[in-house]
């Protein structure tokens, strides 16, 4: 009873320990086979328990009814090990190919040993005693041994792995399983048919008419080496204990393998937790690499702002552009393209590629690319997904002989109307992301800003000269309009002093209407002069300056002076060199009707400082000076100003009463490459 108990015990202790090990978290091999393994335990526990109820004698009636539980019990045990053994065996690794051929063999002598087994069912022994065998042969020994295996197999996957700790365990497991296989499959109880009478037992012969016993032999001289004698003979224990014993072998390796496939659960998470940690820090890499990217695209479009602000050629801000695009989309070609004035066709205007990124000002290259003439027609952006996009692609990048396998392309868009196409293309099957469209989207506003500033700046250079123009139009008619009003009343007036015959009064009014003439005529000279000289720009500011003021000197009587002192180029943007011109007219106007010089100097001169290079203008009277504060020609002196400040620069005006007046303008030049005259683009 008392081995019978423990043996109870282990296969409990065997099964909660599967229990518990089932209810934690986590997806390790073993736990889908984990409730086969405890109903295992806890049945054949239970199995035990109620055999050594029945071996105590004590139960009376109830004994029958125990007798029949155990039978279930035991039916139960081997069925619920076979599924576990199965389950270790087949499901944990994957068997190898061959392995299909397996059930293919055995179906035969399976059913052999089924058909002979359900003869031995009508014996004369008593039912329970070839359940219980054939319960052995076919579900605890096949069961077992497929554990036991199962196991192995384990060990030696771990040892491939080079868990070594595990491995050991794993063979312990495995061996105890075999071990089991043998004890509980292997030695069963004494029958008179086989296979158990020949190796367990003493063969049985009886008489097949009266079914008597003839005689006990042993076939082939073989003696009972497996029976529950020959155990207890030879190794001087009963199959009972060794049956404990086996219990509790399988019970603390399972077990024990249980805490490791724990440990390998746990290394698992550990591994998960350092994917996920080596996940999170790409993950933070590529948050890193994305924001510098963001960074390189903002730096790159606030510089393009900060070029379109300074008033730079539309033209190099275009090249500029195409040559960052290529650089931030790492694209092998950029291109840009406009529609003709008429929308006929798509010309190339700049491109960027193989480390070059210039205007195409050579003859016309005229854009036939289906997809670009697609996009500029929808006005929607395209991208390029995969290999089916490749093809129409052909033809999409110019000078070179190389297809495009990726690309994208984006229209331009002024004022609500697209006027082109900005689109960047790789050689290599790299697509590009959306992220570098919407990049892409933005350099185009770009595009589209830096040409409408370049219309606007044309418009503000007309815009001036129709200023001046209005300028001196408004001059005339108070000046010319006035004065022949004026003459009107006079020659009414002389009349009247005429008939009355007055003729001091009428020499007197003739005086003042001749002032007024000479006046009139002066302005007149001066507006002519002016508008000449303002509309004359082919000339150059030299020779413009030279004849306006050569011309105002011997009309107005002035001694005149001028000191042109630049070599080369002014450098002067168009709207500043025609302000500059204004200014100057301004101020010689102001010297005729206001000075009463008897000289003018002009000086004209270049200044280089560090941060950049300016034109200085100096107009020197010797006139009778003003005061600049409550002055009432500070309107025009304003005016003066504004148009200074207008081109970047500054106008200082000092003058002294009866000590003449000093002007000086100074305006920034731009840089030298920064001066072409006709844009390519614009035009």
């Amino acid at each position: 009873m008392i081995l019978l108990f423990f043996y109870g015990l282990a296969f409990e202790g065997l099964g909660l320990a599967a229990y518990l090990q089932f209810r934690r978290e986590g997806d390790f091999p073993l736990k889908k086979e984990l409730p086969w393994l405890a109903s295992f335990g806890i049945v054949g526990g239970a199995a035990g328990w109620t055999e050594m109820f029945l071996v105590s004698g004590s139960l009376g009636d109830l004994a029958y009814g125990l007798s029949i539980l155990r039978v279930c019990l035991h039916l139960l045990t081997g069925l619920l090990i076979l599924r576990f053994g199965w389950g270790m065996f087949n499901n944990l690794d994957p068997l190898p190919p061959w392995s299909i051929f397996v059930p293919g063999i055995l179906i035969v002598p399976i059913a052999f040993v089924m058909t002979y087994a359900a003869t031995t069912f009508i014996t004369p022994s008593p039912l329970e005693i070839p359940i219980e065998i054939w319960t052995r042969y076919l579900l605890y020994l096949p069961g077992s041994f497929l554990a036991g295996v199962g196991f192995l197999r384990q060990w030696y996957s771990q040892r491939k792995s080079g868990f070594y700790e595990v491995s050991n365990l794993m063979l312990g497991a495995g061996l105890a399983f075999l071990f089991e296989a043998i004890m509980m499959g292997l030695i069963v109880p004494a029958a008179p048919y086989g296979p158990a009478s020949y190796y367990n037992y003493d063969r049985v012969i009886h008489n097949a008419f009266s079914g008597e016993i003839l005689e006990v032999s042993q076939p082939y001289g073989l003696s009972t080496w497996l029976d529950y004698q020959s155990i207890l003979s030879t190794t001087g224990m009963p199959i009972e204990i060794w049956r404990m014993l086996s219990a509790v072998i399988v019970t603390y390796f399972v077990a024990r393998a249980l805490d490791v496939f724990e440990a390998i659960r746990k290394r698992q998470i550990v591994a998960l937790q350092e994917e996920r940690d080596r996940a999170q820090q790409e993950a933070f890499d590529s948050q890193i690499l994305a924001r510098r990217n963001a960074e390189k695209w903002t730096d790159a479009l606030v510089n393009i702002s900060r070029r379109i602000a300074e008033l730079e050629h539309v033209d190099d801000i275009l090249v500029y552009i195409v040559e960052n695009v290529r650089g931030l989309l790492r694209a092998d070609f950029v291109g840009l393209a406009i529609s003709n004035q008429w929308n006929e066709f798509l010309e190339l205007k700049c491109r960027s590629q193989g480390g070059e990124s210039r205007l195409v000002n050579e003859s016309p290259v005229i854009v036939t690319n289906p997809l670009i003439k697609y996009v500029v027609k929808s006005s929607t952006p395209f991208s390029s997904k995969c290999a089916e996009d490749i093809e129409p692609l052909e033809g999409i990048c110019f000078f070179t002989d190389e297809t495009a396998k990726s690309a994208v392309i984006v229209p331009l868009k002024l004022e609500n109307t697209t006027i082109g196409a900005l689109w960047s293309a790789r050689f290599e099957d790299d697509p590009f992301s959306d992220t570098d469209m919407i990049w892409l989207e933005s350099m185009a506003d770009q595009v589209a800003i830096a040409i409408q500033h370049g219309l606007m700046t044309s418009q503000l250079q007309s815009l001036s000269i129709v200023q001046e123009r209005s300028r001196i139009a408004r001059e005339m008619h108070d000046g010319l309009a006035q004065v022949l009003g004026y003459l009107n009343l006079q020659t009414q007036t002389l009349g009247s002093f005429l008939s009355q015959g007055k003729i001091d009064k009428l020499q007197e009014e003739l005086s003042k209407m001749r002032q007024a003439i000479q006046t009139a005529h002066a302005d007149v000279r001066e507006n002519i002069l002016s508008l000449r000289t303002t509309l004359a720009q082919e000339k150059g500011l030299e020779t413009a300056a030279e004849e306006y003021l050569t011309e105002f000197g011997i009309q107005m009587g002035v001694d005149t002076h001028f000191d042109y002192r630049v070599d080369g180029e002014l450098n002067l943007s168009s709207i500043a060199e025609v302000q500059l011109v204004c200014i100057l007219q301004e101020a010689l106007t102001n010297v005729r009707k206001h000075a009463q010089a008897g000289r003018v100097d002009v000086a004209i001169w270049k200044e280089k400082k560090e941060e950049g290079e300016y034109i200085h203008m100096h107009v020197d009277d010797d006139g009778v000076g003003f005061q600049t504060v409550g002055s009432k020609r500070s309107f025009g002196l304003q005016t003066m100003r504004e148009r200074a400040e207008g081109s970047g620069g500054s106008l200082n005006i000092q003058s002294v009463v009866g000590r003449g007046t000093h002007i000086e303008c100074r305006l920034p030049c731009l840089q030298r490459e920064r001066l072409q005259k006709q844009s390519v683009v614009i035009q």
